[in-house]
């Protein structure tokens, strides 16, 4: 044994493939190649939508998929399969912000400052187009319902970013729109991508009901205070709280058991469960 331990080449560290655990034995490199192939099967799904609302003529250059990208989601949403993120280059939100008020937006044009109508535009194109690429890539159904994600002790990771390339033939511009997916949503597409087409049941409605998915809130904290107070906490504000020994499971604000909470390898996990005996 020569008793060398490491491994010298000239290969820049940038260019290695870094594994990542939590994709080893799962379909994840089927993720990119599915996006595109269904957004070349269907490339004018967003783009009827923006000449549908807003006359603007979009032409689908090219569709990337990204581990990672610089810009951060400006929009994200949570659903029952998973949290969504949406961003839109400014240069395509302010033209679809004239465009909707009757202007017209010209290549020279200077971008206005963000005002609350840009705001309330990047939010309304949010949930349409979110929802559009979920029918295209969950052969016709959605993400379910969309609400604002804004638990900053809950951070979406993302798994992968669709980056959608177009030109519009009002300014000649291109601008892209980007969605992004997190490890929840990405494998539910990775199992539907490795499992069979799902079979009719045969009027076992017991089973159908068994399939359906169940959202599970776990409290961990909670604290009591007058009404007064409530209304003077001001951002940056501290509030003193103390963990539950007893953490509740809830569904739909229905408590169903209690548990205990440990912590190992960084991760929190529910332990020593108990029912709730309700009335």
């Amino acid at each position: 044994m020569s008793g060398i331990k490491k491994v010298h080449h000239g290969v820049p560290a940038d260019s290695l493939i870094r594994l990542k655990p939590q994709k080893l034995g799962r379909h994840y490199h089927k993720i990119p190649h599915y996006i595109r192939e269904l957004s070349s099967k269907y490339p004018r799904i967003i783009s009827d939508y923006f000449l549908r609302n807003f006359r603007i003529n979009l032409e689908l250059l090219k569709v990337e998929v990204h581990e990672q990208v610089v810009q951060d989601a400006e929009c994200l949403y949570r659903s029952t399969l998973g949290k969504v993120g949406f961003a839109i280059d400014r240069a395509l939100l302010t033209e679809a912000l004239e465009c909707y008020y009757g202007g017209t937006c010209l290549p020279s044009h200077e971008a206005p400052p963000i005002s609350s109508s840009e705001q309330r535009m990047r939010t309304r194109l949010g949930l349409d187009v979110s929802q559009l690429f979920a029918r295209s890539i969950l052969a016709g159904d959605t993400f379910g319902k969309l609400e604002p994600h804004d638990n900053a002790y809950d951070e979406a990771v993302w798994e992968y970013v669709a980056e959608f390339h177009f030109t519009s033939h009002i300014t000649g511009s291109q601008a892209s729109i980007f969605i992004y997916l997190d490890t929840q949503l990405v494998d539910e597409l990775t199992s539907r991508l490795s499992s069979p087409a799902p079979t009719a049941q045969g009027g076992n409605s017991l089973n159908q009901i068994r399939q359906l998915p169940v959202r599970l809130d776990c409290v961990v904290a909670s604290l009591q205070m007058p009404l007064s107070q409530v209304l003077g906490l001001r951002p940056g504000d501290i509030l003193p709280m103390r963990l539950l020994e007893r953490c509740e499971v809830q569904i739909n604000q229905h408590k169903l058991f209690r548990g205990a909470i440990f912590e190992d390898d960084g991760s929190l996990f529910l332990t020593s469960l108990e029912s709730v005996k309700t009335p």
